[in-house]
């Protein structure tokens, strides 16, 4: 295997394009003209980055058919109070029978997070799954239900193996709390994370920063952006990341690099073009873990490593996101976009896949890894407002087309002819490796075209309703070389959501909703001469709430509860044979109470509370009552700084946090569980003038804790104490 460096020159690998996807997206635009209605903006219309934007609407008072071009931007303090992940619009939440929660950019600063998945530890009902030996963050859950939907302004990221999302070029993370088929296609029932991106700027600056931290973490970013010609028509946004990261676990270390360029042209008043591009690189050294002996944790210290040093996988993930923004008239206005990812995962590593009778050998296989994937996306998408006898509508139609291939070669030895074995008290490392014996490698093609709708009634002032609905045509095409084997399929899936608010006072709203979620299954099917297929997988939820705003907005207080249920979960046949039914059930059902924002000018807080029993319904081998793996029944968070507002010691801020997890299953069979924790976090920071110094002390009084689990041979422990230094810089 050819070894590259994590600083090789950034290329884009030739990919054919997609014409005939940007052909269908212009003729999907083409149609009569309708009548309009009020402020509700499309989703990437409402992405704008740090300062004053090319053609925000805080800065130069253009309105449009659906309020402002450009109305969401950075959000001071812990706060938000629009969210555009739940309607594609840009609505305010008390106005959203959902919930949405919201961590601003302020939240990821505080918490010197350098990757996205850091946010999640104060983000009520989301549990970390499997991240694949490090590799990925794209398997969590939220409300109890498994997924790995994470959108970028409102484009998948969950195709291929792309490596965890950077958090330099982040704005805010959205986490949609309950089904989003409706608008987003083939999901899970329990939410999804969109993460909107830092974007262009008319005010010039930049900002440098470094950071460090007591596990031999060292890096530096660039956050640059502003006007490039007098009029402020033509502005860019400038991230760079790059830094060497080392861990608590031995062996284990990584390297990243991140650059991200965008470029925004205000055309015209009316039209904007935005062009958008991420170039990520990564290098990291594979990790399942440590593992559980007889279903026992803590025998081993967690920073045990039972791999091979030295063997390290190399990650590639380029992106280029095209938005077309056009405002027809007063009323009308839409949004035409591309999404374009290609990348690569290529590496080596040693994985656990038995344990001898004397409970201290392990077995383990050599595995290497060649991914690649290519995917191109577009959507185009017309809002507007219009009114029915006194009744105002603010109506979104969209139109989707989706083409992923990808290909996955993954080579192992077999550990029972060759066991690869190591000691796990007394670890020798440096065996010789084993032959590769076992080969697989398949491609795999989906295609999906989409149809949606979406209309926010206001009935009357204080009863408002949201009806939509997505239709789906799913094609997927799965060819298995070794071994040989080929799996075609087709679904067509509608997915209805509908809601309804009740506002009785100005700052509470009262709300409930049902939506569905379908997801394909494919594999062997027990039922048929040959694989599949399979009934898709199919979700309802339901969810009663409300949502209370304090000190005029300052800080927002929800609480929800909560039912989901799922069919046709796939399942392996009760007598080992291989192949799949899909007549598994699960639910998740439970309540969240939440609260964001501030409760004076100095103390800033988020805070959440979720109980959530997540059980299998319904299983050939499992019982009913069954708990779900990694889904704890209650679990919390409390965030909470306070910033010095005047005086000789203004700009300084002092904060902590605590986090609580319940007992978790580790295993689908609940075998062992995972032990209940609670961590508790430190911050404090100084702004001076254009400086900004940071102190972070994570889990500050080292408490050992396991964060998930997959089974008792992929156990990941959480981080020990740790301190982290940052300092910025802003010119």
């Amino acid at each position: 295997m050819t070894v590259r460096t994590i600083l090789n020159a950034i290329d884009v690998p030739a990919r054919r394009p997609p014409w005939m996807l940007a052909a269908l997206l212009c003729a999907s635009l083409h149609g009569p003209e309708a009548r309009a209605q009020e402020s509700v903006t499309l989703e990437e219309l409402a992405v704008e980055g740090e300062g004053r934007g090319v053609g925000n609407g805080a800065s130069d008072g253009r309105t449009s058919a659906a309020g402002t071009i450009g109305l969401i931007g950075p959000t001071p303090g812990y706060r938000a109070d629009r969210a555009v992940s739940s309607t594609k619009t840009d609505t305010p939440q008390r106005d959203v029978p959902q919930i949405v929660t919201v961590a601003p950019r302020e939240v990821i600063t505080d918490l010197a997070a350098t990757r996205v998945d850091r946010v999640f530890n104060y983000t009520p009902g989301v549990a970390q799954q499997n991240n694949f030996g490090g590799l990925s963050v794209f398997s969590y859950a939220i409300r109890g239900v498994t997924t790995s939907e994470i959108y970028k302004n409102g484009f998948p990221l969950n195709r291929g193996t792309p490596p965890p999302p950077d958090a330099q070029n982040v704005e805010r993370v959205e986490v949609l709390k309950g089904p989003g088929g409706g608008l987003f296609g083939r999901s899970d029932p329990g939410g999804l994370v969109n993460i909107i991106t830092k974007q262009p700027t008319v005010e010039r600056f930049v900002e440098m920063g470094g950071l460090w931290d007591s596990f031999g973490q060292f890096r530096g970013t660039v956050d640059s952006g502003g006007a490039l010609n007098e009029e402020g028509t033509l502005a860019y946004r400038f991230n760079l990341a790059a830094g060497r990261q080392g861990s608590f676990r031995d062996f284990v270390d990584s390297d990243r690099l991140l650059v991200a360029p965008v470029l925004s042209w205000q055309i015209t008043p009316d039209t904007r073009i935005t062009v958008e591009t991420e170039f990520l690189r990564n290098r990291i050294v594979f990790d399942r873990g440590v593992i559980a002996l007889n279903g026992r944790l803590g025998l081993l210290p967690i920073s045990r490593f039972l791999g091979e040093p030295g063997q390290s996988t190399y990650q590639t993930n380029n992106t280029m996101q095209v938005r077309v923004d056009h405002r027809f008239n007063a009323d009308w206005q839409m949004r035409l976009a591309t999404h374009f990812n290609t990348g690569t995962l290529e590496g080596e590593s040693a994985e656990i896949r038995a344990i001898a009778a004397d409970n201290r050998t392990v077995a383990r296989d050599r595995n290497i890894r060649d991914y690649r994937w290519d995917v191109a996306i577009g959507q185009a998408e017309v809002v507007g407002r219009f009114d029915t006898a006194g009744i105002g509508h603010t109506m979104l139609l969209g139109f989707e087309r989706e083409s992923t291939d990808s290909r996955v070669v993954y080579n192992r030895s077999n550990f029972r002819t060759s066991p690869y074995a190591i000691d796990i008290y007394d670890p020798r490392y440096g065996q010789p490796l084993p032959p590769i014996t076992i080969p697989r490698n398949n491609l795999e093609r989906i295609t999906n075209t989409a149809l949606y709708a979406q209309d926010q009634i206001v009935l009357t002032p204080e009863w408002k309703a949201l009806l939509g609905v997505r239709f789906d045509f799913f094609e997927q095409s799965f060819r298995e070389r070794i071994p040989r084997s080929q799996v075609d399929q087709t679904y067509f899936a509608a997915t209805p959501r509908a809601g309804l608010v009740y506002q009785p006072l100005p700052e509470l709203s009262l709300y409930a909703n049902v939506g569905t979620s379908f997801r394909p299954n494919i594999g062997p099917d027990a039922a048929a001469s040959a694989s599949g297929p399979f009934a898709p997988e199919t979700g309802i939820g339901y969810e009663v709430g409300a949502k209370l705003d304090l000190y005029g907005g300052a800080l927002a207080l929800t609480g929800t509860a909560f039912r989901i249920d799922r069919e046709n979960v796939l399942t392996p046949e009760a007598n080992g044979s291989g192949f799949s039914v899909a007549v598994g059930g699960v639910r998740s059902q439970g309540f969240e109470l939440t609260a964001a924002g501030q409760i004076t000018p100095e103390i800033k807080l988020l805070a959440g509370y979720v109980y959530a029993e997540a059980v299998v319904t319904e299983d050939p081998t499992l019982p009913a009552g069954t708990p779900l793996i990694n889904v704890p029944r209650h679990s919390g968070s409390l965030l909470a700084v306070h910033e010095v507002q005047a005086g000789p010691w203004k700009g300084l801020g002092l904060g902590g946090g605590v986090r609580g997890v319940g007992e978790r299953a580790a295993d689908a069979v609940n075998s062992f569980s995972l032990p209940a924790y609670i961590a508790v976090d430190a911050l404090a920071y100084y702004r001076y003038e254009n400086f900004r110094f940071g102190l972070n002390i994570e889990n500050v009084f080292d408490t050992e804790y396991y964060e998930s689990s997959l089974n008792r041979f992929r156990v990941y422990p959480g981080a020990p104490r740790r301190f982290t230094g940052t300092m910025t810089v802003r010119f």
